[in-house]
């Protein structure tokens, strides 16, 4: 009696418990990314080295990602904008990455995004990736690229931005990711 007890309640554990923790802290973090203020503050004290800059939160409508945005400003002047979001990048094997495929369990990775005051990019940072597949995609150099866009022109993967072999899906969401966030703060300032 007590032997099946405990087979019972092993075999509890083992086909509840263990894949519904696992199943919800590997795709299901639907909570906001976490600020990361020292990684912001060290960014934005390398672009605007002689400034007192002050990070105001901007209201700005994101039905898409649902980030946050920033208004950077010194004194009365509006310096540039900062962004912090998530990416749902899928998962390895693939899926379509679109907005109605919002249930399906995705990887995902959080960044930030700071502007100049005319919302083009100066910096972009990954600073929480937890998708398994696709690290190369927080290489500084391969962000480097996305520096100085404005939202003028779409962004085609493969041709404006290097593709990186093994990051695919997750170098293609940030690409879409990037240029609705600069077209949003460009509609919005």
């Amino acid at each position: 009696m007590v032997l099946a007890v405990v087979v019972m309640r092993n075999l509890l554990l083992i086909l509840i418990v263990i894949p519904t923790w696992f199943f919800h802290s590997s795709f299901f973090l639907a909570d906001d990314p976490d600020f990361p203020e020292k990684k912001v503050a060290k960014v934005i004290n390398r672009i605007w080295k002689d400034k007192s800059v002050e990070i105001q939160r901007y209201n700005i409508e994101d039905a898409y990602g649902g980030g946050k945005y920033f208004m950077l400003t010194d004194e009365a002047d509006t310096l540039g904008y900062l962004y912090v979001g998530r990416v749902n990048s899928c998962r390895q094997g693939g899926c379509a990455i679109n907005n109605e495929d919002a249930e399906l369990p995705f990887e995902f990775f959080d960044y930030f995004l700071i502007t100049d005051k005319n919302a083009k990019v100066e910096k972009i940072k990954i600073f929480n990736y937890q998708a398994t597949h696709g690290h190369e995609v927080m290489s500084t150099g391969w962000l480097r690229q996305f520096k100085g866009y404005g939202g003028e022109r779409k962004l085609k993967y493969g041709k404006d931005i290097e593709a990186i072999s093994g990051a695919t899906i997750s170098a293609k969401a940030l690409n879409l990711d990037v240029q609705f966030i600069v077209g949003n703060l460009k509609d919005n300032y």
